[in-house]
């Protein structure tokens, strides 16, 4: 044979194998590319992602309803705060025992939830060979939004206490000033052993709202409640001092029963002059606890809002599926 001709077959030989070569570097590259849990091979975890999609479904469905009730929840919270200022401990009570139980009944809904997501079908260390990306994420967005309703019922736990101390300081404060009353009549009538005995009854009350105020200076300033406290304190000591002078003056006019009757009207003058104080306290008692547990809910309602809407939301399309853009190599 020719040396040509020789060489000719050779070349031609090289080139059949090289051709051999890149048509089988090309399917290998092809085959890497549509890996299973890509959207270039949906069918590659069809039957995984068909097993998952009802608990999921179940999920989105349930994530719907605690939203819901997450905002009623801050609807009750904000009622409890019109309540307390207003005074109203018939609604405030009620407002919180509804709270209590639909907080509780939402922390426990949504532990079911969570469990039932971690237990879908596929769940594991192959989750990404047996489900595509779109169920993946549909499975952390459920999961994620659950994460906000931790901690509710404590808040309101939180925001019932705050609740019933105001309750009780207001009380206390209405019971004392009615007690005060009842002995300052006794007085009038010159019955001042009745009168002293009542007026300890008064200042004991006083000393029960003591503990209680000094319980919410942890967490809240306590100065206007301090001062609506020692006013009536001071008063119930002039008018004790003032009976004891007049018990011991024997119905002469002592310098002692003068320095008590000075002493009496001066403090009676510094008493409020109406109930517009225990108005602000209970605004401060607010401010200490109520108002951020009502906040921290409005928090936790948005984030299982948004998290409804991203899951009812379109999945948006992946590179290389039809429509969406596949990035190019070349400039």
């Amino acid at each position: 044979m020719p040396r040509t001709l020789r060489l000719a077959l050779v070349a031609i030989l090289w080139l059949l194998i090289a051709a051999v070569i890149a048509i089988g570097g090309a399917g290998l590259v092809a085959a890497t590319k549509n890996e299973p849990g890509t959207a270039s091979r949906a069918e590659l975890t069809a039957a995984g992602d068909a097993a998952a999609s009802p608990g999921l479904d179940r999920a989105e469905s349930g994530l719907q309803g605690l939203t819901a009730d997450v905002q009623h929840l801050g609807e009750l919270g904000r009622d409890g705060l019109g309540a307390l200022v207003d005074s109203n401990f018939g609604n405030l009570d009620q407002t919180v025992a509804d709270g209590q139980a639909l907080a509780a009944s939402i922390e426990d809904r949504s532990a079911a939830i969570r469990a039932d997501l971690t237990q879908l079908p596929g769940t594991g260390p192959n989750e990404a060979l047996t489900w595509s990306p779109e169920t993946r994420r549909r499975r952390d967005v459920a999961l994620a939004a659950l994460d906000a309703t931790q901690g509710l019922e404590g808040g309101w736990i939180k925001l019932a206490a705050g609740a019933t101390t105001a309750s009780k300081l207001t009380t206390l404060l209405t019971d004392h000033d009615t007690i005060a009353g009842q002995a300052a009549t006794s007085g009038r009538a010159a019955k001042y052993s009745a009168a002293l005995a009542t007026l300890a009854a008064a200042e004991a009350k006083l000393d029960e709202a003591k503990a209680l105020r000094d319980i919410l200076s942890n967490t809240i300033d306590v100065t206007t409640l301090t001062q609506w406290i020692d006013r009536n304190a001071e008063y119930d000591a002039a008018l004790k001092r003032l009976y004891r002078a007049t018990v011991a003056a024997k119905g002469r006019l002592t310098d002692e029963l003068k320095a008590a009757a000075i002493g009496e009207r001066r403090a009676h003058d510094l008493l409020p002059a109406n109930t517009s104080g225990l108005v602000i306290i209970l605004a401060e008692i607010a401010r200490g606890g109520l108002n951020q547990a009502v906040i921290g809910i409005e928090q936790a309602r948005a984030q299982l809002q948004a998290a409804v809407d991203d899951l009812a939301a379109p999945a948006s399309p992946t590179p290389g599926e039809s429509g969406a853009p596949v990035a190019s190599g070349t400039p």
